[in-house]
C-alpha cells in the first residue's frame, strides 16, 4: 500500500477538496450561515473535522474556496457560450437554457442565490464579488444594446439588468416558488420560464 505524507489525507484530495465544498454549499442553503460549524460540514460529507481544517483552516477560508473554486467556474462556464452567439436572441436563449440546466444540476446553487448571493452583506457575496466576470457581463450587455437597435431586444429594458433579471427568476421560480404549482410537471415549469422571460426580452 502506497504512504501518504504525514499530515496530509490518504485518496483522491482533489475530490475530497470538492465533495467538502459541496457539502458546504447544501448546508448554508438550507440553513442560517451562522449556525453551520465546519463539523457540521464534515458530518454531512462523512468525514471528519480535522479534514476540513486540514482544506480550509477556517470558515472564512472554506467560504472564499466555494466562491473561487467552485461558484464563479460554474457560471463563467454556462455564460461563454452564450456570449459567444452573434445574435443577441441566440445568446438569451443559450444562457436561458445553461441556467435551467445548472438549476436542475445543482438545485442547492439556486437555493444560495438567493439566500447568500443576493443578499450583499452575506460573506458569500462579498468574496464573490472580485471575481464575478464584469469583462464578460459587458459583452452581454453590449450585444443586447446592439439588439436594441437592431429592433430584436426590447428597448425598454435597462442592458445591464438584464443577466440578473434571468438567473434571479430562473432559480426563483424553480426553487423557491415551486410549492405553488399543482403540477410538478418540469417541463411545464420550464415553459413557463422560458416564455416569462423571452416575452419580456425579445421585442414586440
Amino acid at each position: 500500500m502506497k504512504k501518504h505524507t504525514s499530515g496530509r489525507p490518504a485518496g483522491n484530495n482533489k475530490n475530497i477538496k470538492h465533495d467538502l465544498l459541496i457539502s458546504a454549499i447544501k448546508l448554508f442553503a438550507d440553513n442560517d450561515f451562522n449556525a453551520v460549524s465546519l463539523k457540521d460540514i464534515a458530518k454531512y460529507c462523512n468525514t471528519t473535522s480535522a479534514m476540513v481544517h486540514y482544506y480550509f483552516g477556517s470558515k472564512e477560508n472554506l467560504i472564499k474556496n466555494i466562491a473561487e473554486d467552485f461558484l464563479i467556474p460554474v457560471f463563467l462556464e454556462i455564460f461563454q457560450p452564450a456570449i459567444d452567439k452573434e445574435n443577441p436572441l441566440d445568446m438569451v436563449k443559450t444562457i436561458i437554457d445553461n441556467i435551467i440546466s445548472l438549476a436542475e444540476k445543482h438545485p442547492y446553487i439556486a437555493k444560495t442565490w438567493s439566500k447568500n448571493i443576493l443578499n450583499h452583506d452575506s460573506m458569500l457575496s462579498k468574496y464573490m464579488l472580485p471575481y464575478i466576470p464584469f469583462d464578460k457581463i459587458n459583452i452581454f450587455s453590449n450585444k443586447l444594446k446592439q439588439g436594441q437597435k437592431d429592433g430584436l431586444i426590447n428597448k425598454n429594458l435597462h442592458p445591464n439588468l438584464v443577466y440578473p433579471y434571468i438567473v434571479s427568476n430562473v432559480f426563483i421560480c424553480m426553487h423557491a416558488f415551486d410549492f405553488l404549482l399543482d403540477d410538478k410537471n418540469n417541463d411545464n415549469q420550464i415553459k413557463h420560464i422560458k416564455s416569462f422571460i423571452l416575452k419580456g426580452i425579445e421585442n414586440e
